[in-house]
């Protein structure tokens, strides 16, 4: 089977060390960076910082700032989309741990 490229980069987006963590934070609904880094343990600032920026280039997260002023992360529909794979990763995960 022949597997291409853009499946690769896919794969590699979702697949980076907390790439999958912060989607499935952020699939419960908009979350305020603090609130991500709370629940992904072991998660610095730093790579937080970059996991969103490059969610946000691949079109999967968005930044917003809320009329309070406050700052916060959600999925846009293609993130959204992944819903089925983080829980089929869950699901996964369920059965052989």
């Amino acid at each position: 089977m022949y597997v291409c490229a853009r499946y690769q980069r896919a794969a590699e987006l979702v697949g980076r060390r907390w790439s999958a963590a912060v989607i499935r934070v952020t699939l419960d609904g908009p979350a305020r960076f603090t609130h991500i880094q709370e629940r992904v343990d072991g998660l610095s600032a730093r790579l937080l910082t970059e996991r969103l920026k490059e969610l946000e280039a691949a079109g999967v997260m968005e930044r917003f700032r809320r009329p309070d002023g406050a700052v916060e992360y959600r999925l846009t529909s293609k993130g959204l989309a992944l819903a089925q794979v983080v829980t089929a990763l869950e699901s996964w995960v369920a059965g052989w741990e």
